[in-house]
């Protein structure tokens, strides 16, 4: 039932564990806590972090039965996601940050259930640093659920560009290097991702830049990296002609999935390549004012030359992302380990491309945006973005595979001394472990006793005496 009274409130947070019996006890003894206004004792456990607005709305409401679920404190509601709504909550035992999101059937209809999804998303690898993977996923009474990591401090790679613009070539490809990376592991297992697109892909963690007219803007932080959300979360669904998604989503659909319901890596590498487009121009390569225009485009226009579009880029960058937006699917790459190693020549650390402002700042997929008629060129992106932390990205390489560059001949010469070095005092080690062994070195003999001085002399006395 609703209630006004403190007490009420207080025995309502207790026995929904919201607050502890001992945290209560505790409160009532501070001598600021309100006692007799049960909005002003709100705002008193909402400025010490012990309770969210949320939280105190469900309890006030009577409903505090729901800010529990299947073991997880529920903190805050985010809003509505791929298959039901996605809420702010702590983990059971480790008390750490999560997204739990509570399916409803019909928000999976026709094509999907809860239950297979659950499947689904227990199925999927669960470590990579590229990876925003699901935690848990099960079932609670009759409802379903899944619970991922929360993202701390990173934003989507589509809402950066928005507000910073397209990004220098080795920051596009690093970063979608290391989505490849997350993605070959996916692969790797015969599984498949099935919304590859910049709204799913997110980096972090953020710094805040202060620009010329001294606003602060938050930026991707040196040593920023990009992680896969919506791994395992994301629902089948029929062919896209036969029921739409949003304009957002079409402009990275895979071809073959606007007339058939195929799910496959291939399909993930086009989400990628067009995601590479959208970083590097800040435009979506397809726009339209209406779903059906749009999936017609997808599925036979070319977009706008990436070329014409960056003449920066360099040629065989551009022949990468081409073969990743390849309408049929055998025309795109094998493996994503092939995507990863085709990317890593263009990622080049410590480079920044020179700093032209940017004629406008893009936007993502509009509602009602219309179809480019002309290839319009773009400056050199990358001012915007800042100079990278070599080391950083040197690391990052490091995480998911080898990193290829040029040694210096004084490099390469004192490598080979060492080497030598090494194996001289090794084979020196084995030959004297050799002679002790097979007895080579003898033992010495055992010195003579010698009496001590004054015991020699004494005896020499007694012989004196006996002569």
């Amino acid at each position: 039932m609703p209630s006004e009274s403190i007490a009420g409130f207080l025995d309502e947070a207790k026995a929904n564990r919201v607050l502890i019996p001992e945290q209560v006890e505790q409160l009532i003894r501070q001598p600021d806590v309100p006692q007799e206004n049960l909005d002003a004792l709100c705002a008193y456990l909402e400025d010490r972090g012990a309770l969210t607005r949320f939280q105190a709305d469900a309890l006030r409401a009577g409903r505090g039965g729901d800010l529990t679920f299947a073991g997880y404190p529920v903190l805050d509601e985010i809003g509505p996601c791929p298959g039901g709504t996605a809420y702010r909550a702590l983990h059971p035992s480790l008390r750490t940050p999560v997204v739990l999101r509570r399916l409803r059937p019909a928000a999976l209809l026709p094509a999907d259930n809860p239950a297979a999804l659950v499947q689904r998303a227990r199925s999927f690898p669960t470590y990579h640093p590229n990876l925003l993977a699901p935690l848990d996923a099960g079932a609670s009474g009759d409802e379903f659920y899944a619970a991922v990591e929360e993202p701390a401090d990173m934003d989507t790679l589509e809402q950066l560009v928005v507000e910073i613009g397209p990004m220098p070539a080795f920051l596009a490809a690093e970063f979608g290097r290391q989505a490849a990376s997350a993605l070959r592991t996916v692969d790797e297992r015969g599984l498949w991702h099935g919304d590859v697109r910049p709204a799913s892909l997110l980096a972090g963690p953020m710094t805040v830049k202060s620009t010329d007219d001294g606003h602060a803007k938050r930026r991707p932080a040196p040593n920023a990296a990009v992680k896969v959300a919506e791994l395992g979360l994301v629902p089948l669904r029929p062919a896209a002609s036969a029921a739409p998604p949003a304009l957002g989503a079409i402009a990275y659909l895979p071809p073959e999935r606007v007339d058939h319901a195929w799910y496959d890596a291939r399909g993930d590498q086009y989400g990628l390549g067009a995601s590479l487009y959208y970083l590097l121009t800040g435009k979506p390569p397809f726009a339209a004012s209406n779903p059906d225009e749009l999936l017609q485009q997808v599925r036979t226009a070319e977009p706008l030359p990436l070329g014409s579009l960056r003449p920066d880029l360099p040629a065989p960058l551009i022949a990468v992302v081409e073969r990743l937006m390849a309408k049929r699917p055998e025309q795109r790459f094998a493996r994503f380990a092939d995507v990863e190693m085709a990317l890593i020549p263009y990622c080049r650390p410590g480079t920044v491309a020179p700093a032209v402002p940017v004629p406008a700042h893009p936007t993502p997929v509009p509602e009602a945006a219309a179809v480019p008629e002309s290839a319009e060129s773009f400056p050199a992106a990358g001012a915007e973005w800042g100079a990278p932390d070599t080391d950083a990205f040197t690391t990052s390489h490091a995480a998911a595979g080898p990193v290829y560059k040029e040694r210096k001949p004084a490099d390469q010469k004192r490598t080979r001394l060492l080497i030598i070095l090494g194996l001289c005092l090794h084979t020196s080690a084995m030959l004297l472990l050799a002679a002790w062994i097979f007895g080579w070195f003898e033992p010495s003999p055992e010195p003579t006793p010698v009496p001590p001085k004054n015991e020699k002399q004494k005896e020499n006395k007694k012989n004196v005496r006996k002569a």
